[in-house]
């Protein structure tokens, strides 16, 4: 066996791009660049299929022709965005390989994907909130795990991180037009009156509360079970985080509602309720990541609400535009994790770039784990081919 990097040394480093990056023999690069649109496009589509069905099955009763195009477009953007950005990926490798003459580090393929992840700044808001949201997190666990933090092997370290991060969501979520994003529950807001209820209402109130995310956690479970194709092994995970964060929420608003004030209520409501983080053994650190995400776009969007038209400084801040500055770099070094160090990807980032991309990358990895003879003898059955048709 042969470490993956070793493709940056001779000789492996002078194989021509044809032989070792297209998908299908015989192809010039720019007909490897058409077939993996193509292809790509098949597998995003399977892929992203809970991102039509969730807003479909969740938001049923609302639904109207308008809410239904919304919804069918977003799938169709995101579907699209993330086939053509690992298209040009891989083209801008077979660029960078015939410039220089060789396979060069940090060119293949950071750099390459740099590149072609740029088409996000023609994605719509929605689509770069999501793949923002997705990658970042991605890219902060791998980042953890390649460093070896403390965080990466301390679960009451990530629990207190998930507290903290449920506090800035949870608190922002209970304002008049606060934030409307993802998070893993969301409370309603409770009544002026709350502190008068009897103990016999508000504990009636919960459970009606706890009876709608029990019927949400379990169609979670249920698709995750039918697109792994477990369908007899279905674990209730997502039911039981779901129904312990709700339900030590409502249990801690219930007891102190009429002994404190309504907010700061709240406000221990969200911090202590995040306990129910230590009760996750299903990929803790990649929902802490996801967290720690979510929570930061919270406090940066609750800074770009402030007036800080006195400022040049902060007011230059507040129009950047972050995600898109930071979707290229963090889908870079993921994709160059996960060819030379895959071991700190986590899965589902693995399983986004292979079902965006046809699993060519996947195919790449294999191929870079054969001995050198076996590489260069798999390489050796394709011609070598011209960069135009």
């Amino acid at each position: 066996m042969v470490a993956p990097s070793k493709v940056f040394e001779a000789p492996l480093n002078r194989l021509h791009c044809s032989r070792f990056m297209h998908s299908r023999p015989n192809q010039s690069c720019t007909e490897a660049f058409v077939w993996n649109l193509y292809r790509n496009h098949v597998s995003s589509a399977k892929y992203y299929l809970p991102v039509l069905l969730f807003p479909l099955i969740f938001n049923y009763p609302k639904l109207s022709k308008n809410r239904v195009w919304s919804i069918v477009k977003n799938y169709l953007q995101t579907s699209s965005i993330g086939s053509i950005i690992n298209a040009l990926t891989f083209l801008w490798m077979c660029i960078c390989r015939r410039l220089c003459g060789r396979f060069v580090w940090g060119l293949t393929p950071y750099l390459s994907c740099c590149l072609g992840a740029q088409i996000i700044w023609w994605a719509p808001s929605k689509v770069t909130q999501f793949y923002s949201t997705g990658i970042v997190h991605a890219a902060i666990e791998a980042m953890l795990r390649q460093l070896e933090v403390g965080l990466v092997h301390s679960h009451a370290a990530r629990t207190m991180v998930f507290m903290m991060c449920s506090l800035v969501v949870l608190r922002q979520q209970q304002r008049t037009k606060g934030y409307s994003g993802f998070w893993f529950i969301k409370p309603s807001p409770l009544p002026h009156d709350y502190p008068k209820w009897s103990l016999e209402r508000r504990a009636k109130e919960t459970l009606m509360e706890l009876r709608t995310y029990l019927g949400i956690g379990l169609a979670l479970d249920l698709l995750s079970a039918m697109m792994r194709a477990r369908i007899r092994k279905i674990s209730l995970k997502s039911t039981s985080f779901m129904i312990s964060y709700m339900g030590i929420y409502r249990v801690i608003q219930c007891v102190l509602s009429g002994r404190m004030d309504l907010r700061q209520t709240n406000l221990i409501a969200a911090f202590v309720s995040g306990g129910a983080f230590w009760f996750v053994s299903h990929i803790p650190l990649t929902l802490m990541s996801l967290s720690v995400v979510i929570a930061t776009q919270v406090l940066w969007k609750e800074f770009c609400a402030q007036d800080v038209s006195k400022s040049r400084l902060l007011a230059g801040l507040q129009r950047l535009p972050w995600a898109k500055l930071l979707i290229p770099p963090n889908l870079a070094y993921l994709v160059h994790s996960l060819l030379f160090q895959g071991h700190v990807v986590n899965g589902l980032a693995r399983s986004f770039i292979n079902s965006t991309c046809d699993h060519n990358a996947q195919r790449v990895c294999d191929l870079l784990l054969l001995p050198a003879e076996g590489i260069l003898a798999t390489a050796n059955k394709s011609s070598i081919m011209p960069f135009l048709f």
